[in-house]
């Protein structure tokens, strides 16, 4: 949304300031209700965009996509009177067309503004119209199912009475908060990052590592961690400013989701000054699930971490055996052919002697007359990622014998019960 700037005010602490600033703000509501509305931009970087209702105590009581929330205003730099999401949503319902195709697209850019309720409505008239409307079904969940529709969320886990409590203020107001940076970086994004002009992705890049907002985590995140792989890598550099857990766990997810080994490589980088031992124990935990590109991973960041404590776990998991389908070559048509000519040679060689064979053919066989076929086979699996890193961790290499490396670690740990 591209909010239109009509006038700015800066707030004061003062009880009789805020009230005069009331009085202005409901005089220019009055003027331009149905289009005029607010954004507070807060001293840390962050926005919250809705309609001003009150001030009480000290504290602006505004109303928002999410609810009514309190904002102090000691942590207001400033506020905009200009069009808020709510404002364009209107505007936006009385231009639509009521056709399955309009109200989809309502819909999805309700879920792109954060507007989940009326997204929902909006996609729901869209099935009413076309049951088959796809875009629509799988934005509400629905899986395909041979000829028919299913919610994907009915199997799903019902709410606990813990996820089912009333959201507090102080969560509204998190959440209004950390709508506005969704907009905010996938603009910075569109228009600066993804420019062709170098000076605005220089631009842009300052402005990304500028954000300080622990609530702007999730939204870099989700916005820069569905870009190229140049958003991927300063989504990672992004991430390093915030020591708060949520840039940890996104970080750690880079390290074994993303799929350029360059990102993976940067965000291990970063959890490494992190010293925090969840991480390696959440790489541990990934070595035992029955994903090999995940094991493998996992593998690669436990020896960028140089982690003594998982040499065990990356020795169980050295290799593997595993039923697997194999490509085979199979000599079917030279065999029957083989067959065809059964006889046997019989060479008399004198004094009632004599040798006899079955015939065999000398001529090499061409590559292109084997025939190849899937076949179910138990195979052995070497991961190279799990011997580079327990060289790198143990400075040792017995390669993929599985034996001597628990005999040396066995040793090992031995020497330490000892000493100890």
């Amino acid at each position: 949304m591209s909010a239109r700037a009509t006038g700015t005010r800066h707030t004061s602490s003062s009880p009789r300031q805020a009230c005069v600033l009331l009085a202005g703000l409901v005089a220019v509501l009055i003027v331009g209700s149905d289009v005029r509305a607010d954004v507070f931009y807060l001293r840390n970087g962050g926005t919250v965009e809705g309609r001003l209702e009150s001030i009480e105590a000290g504290v602006y009581r505004v109303r928002t996509t999410v609810g009514l929330v309190g904002l102090p205003i000691d942590a207001v730099e400033r506020v905009v009177t200009a069009l808020t999401i709510m404002d364009e949503y209107d505007l936006r319902v009385r231009d639509t067309p009521d056709t399955a195709a309009d109200q989809a697209l309502l819909g999805l850019w309700c879920a792109e503004q954060g507007l989940r309720n009326e997204s929902r409505r909006h996609l729901l008239r869209a099935i009413e119209l076309d049951p088959d409307h796809e875009a629509a079904r799988r934005a509400l969940g629905y899986v395909r199912v041979g000829d028919f529709w299913v919610d994907a969320r009915a199997s799903g886990p019902r709410r606990t009475a813990a996820t089912q409590r009333r959201e507090t203020e102080a969560e509204r107001l998190a959440r209004a908060i950390r709508n506005q940076w969704y907009p905010r970086i996938a603009a910075i994004q569109s228009a600066r990052l993804h420019s062709t002009r170098p000076e605005w992705v220089a631009e842009g890049r300052d402005l990304i590592l500028a954000i300080r907002d622990p609530l702007a985590i999730h939204p870099l995140a989700q916005v820069l961690g569905r870009g190229s792989v140049g958003d991927r890598l300063l989504l990672v550099e992004a991430l390093a400013a915030f020591s708060e857990d949520e840039a940890t766990m996104n970080l750690a997810a880079l390290a074994l989701a993303d799929d350029d080994s360059k990102v993976r490589r940067a965000a291990v980088a970063q959890l490494a000054r992190r010293s925090d031992p969840r991480i390696v124990e959440q790489f541990r935990r990934a070595l035992r699930v029955p994903s090999d590109t995940l094991v493998r991973r996992a593998a690669a960041a436990l020896g960028e971490l140089r982690a003594h404590e998982a040499v065990n776990d990356l020795i169980a998991c050295l290799t593997m055996q595993r039923y697997q389908w194999v490509e085979v070559p199979v000599r079917q048509w030279w065999l029957r052919f083989n067959r065809v000519f059964s006889g046997a040679t019989v060479v008399v060689l004198g004094g009632g002697y004599q040798a006899a064979l079955e015939p065999e053919c000398g001529i090499y066989m061409p590559a292109s007359f084997v025939h190849n076929e899937w076949q179910y086979r138990r195979v052995t699996v070497y991961r190279t990622e799990v011997l580079e890193a327990l060289r790198r961790i143990t400075g040792q290499d017995f390669g993929f014998d599985r034996e001597e490396w628990q005999k040396w670690y066995e040793k090992q740990a031995g020497l330490s019960s000892g000493s100890g």
